[in-house]
């Protein structure tokens, strides 16, 4: 890759008739692919769509790789010899949690449902379940998802779970009796947190989510068995130009430029209520810049 972050754009992606919601990245041979929620806002149709690029300053023709009414693609596992990647079927209610198969990462399956909460689940009172991200770690699958008691409502919250599984396919939920990540802070507030994404750090688990929903920043927290976590508060995260309304969704990117360093890939919405991609680089997934 051409990777140079003192070039880079802000906003990184923009686009003048289609929102772009909820990023994803996989580095592979030199080439990042990029997943993401493609939101045509005049016709209220959601599609996870793919662009491809060697420097994040020029992308290619967009690829629809799901049907229409499926979102917010989580990330991308190497298992075997296909790859896998997750998102939310988000047309009917109640919403699943999906995977797609491909052996290229640019031709992808029909989306085959993997999991939604069932009764012995406490908190999940709107059966319903979005937003998920994938883990590997000790030969276990760990997925991350969110769910709520909002859908629908004058006021309720979402709440972050995670569920285990040992071959992607048979899926236990992990978290019944109360939500991996709750609603605990006011900066969490009115309506509560989702969109995260996990990885390892100096020894343990850090995941970064989108906190509140109506005031959406950044927030993170630790972990030592990816169930139980210590949050740590909010992300030191400016406010730029094309994000004045909210940001949120991270996506931590490892290995892209130099060792030591993290970038972030997350969405921005502007005062027009428009949303596009931004990037910012860390040494310590706290303070991004």
């Amino acid at each position: 890759m051409s990777f140079v972050y003192a070039d880079l754009p802000r906003p990184l992606w923009f686009l003048p008739d289609v929102d772009l919601r909820d990023p994803a990245v996989f580095l592979h041979e030199g080439t990042a692919y990029v997943f993401f929620t493609h939101y045509d806002f005049r016709q209220r149709r959601w599609h996870v769509g793919l662009s491809e690029t060697r420097d994040f300053r020029e992308f290619s023709p967009i690829r629809l790789v799901s049907p229409e009414g499926y979102a917010s693609p989580g990330n991308v596992l190497r298992v075997g010899d296909e790859f896998v990647l997750c998102y939310q079927q988000y047309r009917n209610f109640p919403h699943t949690l999906c995977l797609a198969r491909s052996r290229n990462l640019r031709d992808w399956s029909a989306p085959e449902v993997i999991f939604n909460t069932g009764p012995e689940n406490r908190w999940n009172v709107d059966g319903r379940v979005i937003d998920p991200y994938l883990v590997e770690w000790r030969g276990r699958y760990f997925c991350y998802y969110v769910g709520s008691d909002r859908w629908g409502k004058p006021s309720g919250h979402n709440f972050i779970g995670v569920a285990g599984s040992d071959d992607l396919k048979q899926w236990v939920d992990l978290s019944p009796e109360v939500p991996t990540i709750g609603v605990d802070f006011p900066w969490e507030e009115p309506d509560g947190n989702e969109n995260n994404c996990v990885v390892w750090h100096e020894g343990r688990w850090v995941m970064l989510y989108s906190a509140s929903l109506r005031h959406q920043c950044i927030a993170w927290a630790t972990s030592d068995d990816l169930i139980h976590w210590r949050k740590q508060g909010r992300c030191d995260v400016p406010v730029l130009p094309g994000t004045e309304n909210r940001f949120g969704a991270p996506f931590v990117i490892e290995g892209l430029g130099e060792p030591g360093t993290f970038h972030m890939i997350y969405q921005g919405e502007n005062t027009a209520g428009r949303v596009g991609f931004f990037l910012l680089e860390s040494r310590d997934l706290v303070t991004w810049r």
